[in-house]
Parts: structure tokens; sequence; C-alpha cells
């Protein structure tokens, strides 16, 4: 599969992406979104989903953009979306009291 494709990718298939083996699904029930598994790297199993606001089924090139987006959000030793260590868990826009 070309990574620079522009005509919108098949119902399922497998991406590499930077070393990491992606499997892609299209969601028929939920129009525009895909299920994206990792299937290599220090978490097998994890991924995201994706949905867009157009329901437009995706290229090839617009995968590879999301999943580079959702790699650079892992942490490389754990695989996982780590919490922000700084996040206290109260929303920052409510006054102390």
């Amino acid at each position: 599969m070309n990574p620079n494709d522009t005509e919108p990718s098949p119902d399922r298939f497998r991406l590499t992406v930077d070393g990491d083996v992606f499997d892609v699904a299209y969601d028929p029930t939920q129009p525009g979104a895909y299920h994206y598994t990792r299937l290599t790297g220090p978490a097998p199993g994890y991924g995201f989903t994706s949905r867009r606001s157009d329901h437009v089924r995706s290229t090839t090139a617009q995968h590879v953009e999301a999943i580079r987006s959702f790699l650079g959000m892992v942490d490389p030793v754990t695989g996982y979306i780590e919490d922000d260590p700084d996040d206290d868990g109260e929303d920052d826009d409510t006054p102390d009291q």
C-alpha cells in the first residue's frame, strides 16, 4: 500500500508507519470512522479510533498522518498515552475555593 495514495483506502488493511504495523478498519456503523490497532511495538492491541466529521472515507496518506499523530502522543517505552504528570485531574477553568 502506497503511503502517499490519495484514493480512498480499502475497508480493512495493514499499514506500516515508521516501523510500526497497524490494522486499519473502516467502521460502517459510523460513517467516516476508522479503528486503528497497533500490531507491533511495546503495546500490541492498543490503538485509537478516528472519525471524520464530513463522513468521507480517508486516504492512505491521511491514515499515515493520523497514525503519526497517535505515535507522537505515545510513550515509546510503554506504548501507551501517558497521563500528564502536571494534570491534577481538576478543571483548570474552575477557580479554587
